[in-house]
């Protein structure tokens, strides 16, 4: 359990889990705006590349191709004529009414097309104005120029804008199919990482709700995953220990039985068959093992009491001061049998605590009890009660041979025992430290320990002032 709590603590800073879909979506919308971008670039380059200029280039040599064809320009009206100008872009003006002049090579024109209104242009016969003559691309055949060829800018623009749109519709649509491509494959990828440990939880889950206590799931993953496969760790963690100590506690209960009752019937089964007399001297020992049960069997039900809540507290102020003295004197007899010296300090002017005084008094006889055990010949137990911050705090400190640093996280479970064989033999049934526990959390306190191996123990826990003592 510290173990697990001390890797948490380490683990580097977490991108929580929102942030990580933050990112997620942020990633695909610079996707997108990356693929537009290049896409808008694709229509721009579009666009200079297929503007007006080269329509009359083109234009130009379709009609020497045609001139080469047949040998004049005879009929080049009707193929001008498929092609007007469109004058009903706009508003109207006379610079749109023409759409593509034929001149011949001394810059007569010999061809038009038809103006907006769908008759063939006026200018046939006219020439070419210095300005269109400059802007007409040439027509050449067999190497000698044949005549020009003048395309008005607003067909230009219409041909080109209607190339540019061509162009950029196509890269458009295969830069919508890359990003929605690249966009999925990203969220796939992001999702399959997201949801696979969750796939591990949940099969874990599937593996403890079938009795498999010993899977685990890997915590290195950021944010709230990692937290959830560490807190899964714990609980089955936790699950395996109860188990454990459910299993532990059957035998433990089944050993602490066991004994007294092969002693009391082999007793009795003497008695009646005459080998022992019954006399005081054969009837007591089944006296010692029954009680011996009885409060075995006392210790189980208290403490299941206690655990589930149902154990009802008398509160009321209590003088501490009386009830450390009481225990000295309680346990003073068994004390001074093994030698150890049982001392009270008791602070001046300790005010009374709201506490059930029968409750602290096993609460302190379980812990003496258990110190007494643990405390060599010449050894010292203290009694202490002090004030603190509206608590009174009480220890029972001993110079004992201490707990070991790996029993510390099971001295308070039911039927613990750091040296067994030497627990039973002094009659001790692993429930005082866990009876303990659980009257001193029902106060709203919590017991700990302090302890060296070799040089004792000191078990700690505090009550609350009374709120009528000053």
């Amino acid at each position: 359990m510290a173990s697990g709590a001390e890797a948490q603590g380490r683990r580097r800073p977490a991108i929580r889990f929102f942030w990580q879909l933050i990112a997620s979506f942020a990633v695909v919308i610079l996707l997108v705006g990356v693929g537009m971008f290049i896409a808008g670039r694709v229509a721009l380059y579009g666009l200079a590349r297929f503007g007006p200029m080269p329509t009359s280039t083109l234009w130009a040599d379709r009609l020497a191709t045609y001139y080469e064809e047949h040998g004049s320009w005879d009929g080049v009206q009707t193929l001008i004529e498929t092609y007007p100008c469109g004058a009903d872009w706009g508003p109207w003006d006379e610079s749109w009414e023409v759409g593509y002049l034929l001149a011949a090579a001394d810059g007569n024109v010999i061809a038009a097309s038809e103006d907006g209104y769908g008759e063939p242009e006026p200018r046939i016969g006219g020439g070419l104005s210095p300005a269109e003559l400059a802007l007409s691309a040439p027509i050449v055949a067999g190497g000698e120029q044949i005549g020009f060829l003048y395309v008005s800018p607003l067909q230009q623009l219409r041909v080109g804008f209607t190339t540019m749109m061509s162009h950029s519709l196509r890269g458009f649509l295969i830069a919508g199919v890359g990003i929605g491509g690249s966009s999925l494959l990203i969220g796939l990828l992001i999702s399959r990482r997201m949801a696979r440990p969750l796939v591990r939880l949940t099969e874990a889950t599937g593996a403890i709700a079938s009795g498999n206590l010993d899977v685990r799931v890997p915590e290195h993953h950021p944010g709230e995953l990692g937290e959830l496969a560490a807190a899964f760790n714990r609980m089955a963690e936790d699950l395996a220990r109860a188990d454990s100590l459910r299993r532990d506690m059957t035998a433990d209960v089944a050993h602490e039985l066991r004994t007294p009752l092969a002693v009391i019937r082999g007793k009795l089964e003497g008695v009646l068959d005459g080998v022992y007399p019954a006399s005081p001297e054969h009837l007591e020992p089944i006296i010692e093992e029954t009680e011996l049960l009885s409060h075995l069997v006392e210790d189980l039900r208290l403490l299941a009491l206690a655990e589930t809540g149902q154990l009802a507290l008398s509160m009321s102020p209590t003088d501490i001061g009386d009830l450390l003295c009481d225990a000295a004197v309680n346990f003073g007899p068994q004390a001074d049998d093994r030698g150890i010296a049982l001392q009270v300090e008791v602070a001046d002017g300790l005010p009374k605590a709201l506490a059930d005084a029968r409750r602290i008094a096993q609460v302190l006889g379980n812990l003496l009890t258990n110190a007494l055990r643990h405390t060599p010949r010449g050894g010292t137990v203290i009694l202490c009660a002090s004030c603190g911050d509206g608590v009174i705090e009480l220890a029972v400190a001993d110079t004992g041979s201490g707990i070991p640093p790996k029993d510390l996280p099971y001295i308070f479970e039911r039927f613990w025992r750091g040296e067994k064989s030497r627990s039973r033999a002094m009659g001790g049934s692993g429930l005082g430290l866990a009876i303990a526990k659980q009257l001193v959390e029902m106060h709203g306190s919590a017991i700990t320990v302090e302890t060296a191996p070799g040089q004792g123990s000191t078990f700690r826990f505090s009550l609350p002032v009374a709120p009528d003592t000053p």
